[in-house]
């Protein structure tokens, strides 16, 4: 996932750059331009989203290892009332 906004990112990069550098010496025509700022707030969004995402993984990480130690936890427990009987 993290590699699919990272290549998303780049392309929007890609077509930024293209944009400016097909124009040449003459200006961007109003379509070009309008065309260029919606690649842009596509990106900026893009990034934001995987920053989003990021921080999403970061939580269910911490989340993931909470249950392990509580699995194990309530393993001993269960072990430990086993071998009471």
């Amino acid at each position: 996932m993290k590699k699919f906004f990272t290549i998303l990112i780049l392309l929007s990069f890609i077509v930024s750059f293209v944009g400016f550098v097909g124009c040449g010496p003459k200006y961007a025509s109003k379509e070009t331009m309008a065309e260029l700022e919606e690649a842009e707030n596509a990106c900026e969004s893009a990034k934001s989203e995987v920053k989003k995402l990021e921080m999403q993984i970061e939580e269910l990480k911490k989340e993931k290892a909470a249950k392990e130690a509580k699995v194990v936890e309530l393993e001993k427990q269960l072990d430990e009332l086993k071998g009471k009987k």
